[in-house]
């Protein structure tokens, strides 16, 4: 996706070069008076009718080029088992059934609809079906968000560029396929809907966030989101001296219905425990600052900090400030510093208060006669430039959709020359189930789920994504340490009932069991080792 991104701007700047040449040269044998008539029909053509929608259509086109992406995230396959075993079982899966490890007394499963969805869909329709979900629901957002921007009264050009701006951002949390894209979705929908409150005062729209609540908080433990936005326009509108109260009801609502789950109050205890626990090792979760250090999610961190840097200098610059608006960029910004998974949440809400601070400026620089007169000089080129940008964006965006099997999702093993970071034991688990191996599998914490669903009921995991749902932190703790080679690794290794462990030929497991005298390594590639324990 960088690599396009590259060559947008190699594009832009050979565009700005050619362009400010054909200029200059025509300007010798131009008068002002064609230029005038010139730049009329620009600016008649940018206030036509249907300018708007041409570029909300390209704006569209331009984000389902970058939802194309076909391989498997790790967490799909933990929707689907938990589908499979509600739908094919009788009763609610309260407790774990595919690890042999010790479990937590109840499995509070806080993406329990979405697996249920989700394998109903893999069922009838296959991946093609999760996919044609992922693509609607993604660009359902994105629209909410430019629409969200244009009732704020921002110009739809401002709104184009900000949502442009905050592609690489929006795009990261949308990986083949998550429970996340629910949370991204009614985030902006409710958004959506208090904004739409607040500007014409129909307090009872309000309770539809309510409704949101009932189904969002079944379906992600993301949910948390909606209410906390909620709470920051309490807290934004009472600090305006504006009406807050129906903010206010809304939110307690909205609380009281989450009540509505499965597992009823205990839900909240592990809301709690989730929202406060530390993932030292999931990546998602490090901190911006812990990712700079190990030069992780470089892309990432350049894109939100250009964002939070455009953001800064706008709003001291920008006089009339709406203070709820610059408590949820504020508070939206510093959780993108916190874990660099949330910093989707503050490009989502870039791309809704961002747009009218953007039109702000505009304004103001066109209402000034010097910047006008040199705008005026460069209007013809300007509008070139950015109408040739805009085709090869909409074209492109459309061929990388087309030509990248859209509708497949991909299980990549590292034989594959493209899957050199993200890829799965596909050669160890075939081994397994060609060999009708049974027993319970320790893997790599990121293949778990994936051997859940291709080896259950034959084989059981030692611990998988599901992480803090199903595992006591003790439990965590002690795999953490083997896998990493800390102190007492062997103990966990011999304190278990572990017959088969999956590894990475370059992983400190690999080094550390191939000198283990009980194991003896049954299967290797160049993604993926199998290790099988010596019967006696």
């Amino acid at each position: 996706m960088y690599n396009v991104f590259y060559l947008y701007y190699v594009v832009f700047v050979h565009l700005l070069i050619g362009n400010a040449i054909l200029y200059r040269s025509s300007m010798i044998d131009r008068d002002k008076k064609d230029l005038l008539k010139n730049s009329g029909r620009i600016a008649s053509f940018v206030n036509g009718k249907y300018c708007p929608h041409i570029f909300a259509v390209s704006l569209m086109l331009y984000y389902l080029g970058y939802l194309t992406a076909n391989k498997a995230d790790y967490d799909l396959w933990g929707y689907l088992s938990f589908g499979k075993l509600f739908w094919e079982n009788k009763g609610f899966p309260y407790y774990d059934v595919f690890s042999y490890m010790p479990t937590k007394t109840i499995w509070i499963y806080h993406e329990w609809l979405t697996g249920i969805i989700f394998f109903k869909i893999y069922q009838f329709i296959g991946m093609t079906g999760l996919q044609i979900l992922r693509y609607s629901i993604g660009l359902t957002t994105v629209w909410l968000v430019y629409r969200c921007a244009i009732r704020h009264r921002a110009g739809y050009l401002a709104a184009f560029l900000a949502l442009f701006l905050s592609c690489g951002l929006i795009i990261s949390g949308y990986a083949p396929v998550r429970a996340q894209i629910f949370t991204y979705f009614f985030y902006a929908l409710s958004i959506y809907i208090l904004e739409s409150a607040r500007n014409d005062g129909r307090w009872g729209r309000l309770w539809w966030l309510v409704l949101i609540q009932l189904v969002w908080c079944n379906l992600h433990g993301g949910f948390v989101a909606g209410l906390f936005i909620t709470g920051l326009y309490v807290l934004g509108e009472a600090i305006s001296g504006k009406k807050f109260w129906p903010y206010a009801g809304a939110l307690v609502f909205s609380t009281f219905i989450t009540l509505i789950n499965p597992y009823g109050i205990k839900y909240w205890g592990y809301i709690y425990e989730a929202i406060t626990m530390h993932r030292p090792f999931i990546n998602e979760w490090i901190s911006f600052f812990t990712a700079l250090k190990y030069k992780m999610f470089f892309y990432n961190n350049l894109l939100f900090m250009i964002m939070v840097f455009i953001s800064l200098i706008l709003i001291v610059w920008h006089r009339k400030r709406n203070i709820t608006a610059l408590l949820v960029l504020t508070v939206t910004a510093l959780l993108g510093f916190k874990h660099i998974r949330h910093m989707v949440f503050f490009a989502l809400s870039f791309g809704i208060h961002m747009p009218v601070i953007f039109t702000a400026v505009w304004e103001s620089f066109n209402n000034n006669p010097e910047i006008k007169s040199r705008w005026d000089r460069l209007r013809i080129p300007g509008f070139t430039l950015f109408f040739l940008l805009f085709v090869y964006i909409t074209v492109s965006s459309s061929l990388n959709f087309i030509l990248g099997s859209p509708f497949e999702i991909k299980t990549p093993s590292r034989q594959d020359q493209q899957a050199k970071i993200f890829y799965y034991p596909v050669g160890a688990v075939n081994y397994i189930k060609t060999h009708m191996l049974k027993g319970n599998v320790l893997p790599e914490f990121q293949w778990g789920e994936y051997i859940m669903w291709t080896c259950y009921p034959d084989c059981r995991v030692g611990m998988d994504g599901r992480y803090e749902t199903v595992y006591p932190d003790r439990i965590c703790d002690e795999y953490f340490n083997f896998i990493y080679g800390k102190p007492g690794w062997r103990t966990f290794l011999n304190k278990y009932p572990h017959d088969m462990i999956i590894t990475e030929p370059d992983s400190i497991v690999h080094k550390l069991i191939q000198n283990e005298t009980g194991w003896q390594k049954a299967f290797e590639d160049k993604g993926s080792v199998l290790f099988v324990k010596k019967t006696s």
